[in-house]
């Protein structure tokens, strides 16, 4: 299968493209459990700061999924055009409630 990096960066420009500064970066860590190194996928956004005359990140939305970070930026996507999020993924449903919306 492939990877769903091609759609992550689509989204990213497309995002991008409205004026938000949208962030996409990947680190890794050991697992003791899964004795092996994992990817943890990451969104950002990067917000002038005043203050100090430059940018500052925030972290959107992390997981070891990129099937979750192109949902994500789907639904930033939608909700930046004003259209209405897709409610149709139950198991993605519960797990933005679960990162608090």
């Amino acid at each position: 299968m492939a990877s769903n990096s091609v759609n992550i960066h689509r989204l990213q420009q497309a995002i991008n493209g409205k004026g938000l500064k949208v962030l996409y970066n990947t680190t890794q860590f050991y697992s003791d459990k899964q004795d092996r190194p994992v990817t943890m996928y990451i969104v950002k956004q990067a917000i002038y700061d005043d203050e100090t005359g430059k940018h500052k990140n925030v972290e959107l939305f992390k997981s070891t999924s990129q099937i979750q970070i192109v949902l994500f930026l789907r639904d930033m996507w939608f909700e930046i055009n004003g259209w209405e999020i897709p409610t149709d993924n139950a198991q993605w449903n519960s797990i933005k409630e679960s990162n608090n919306g």
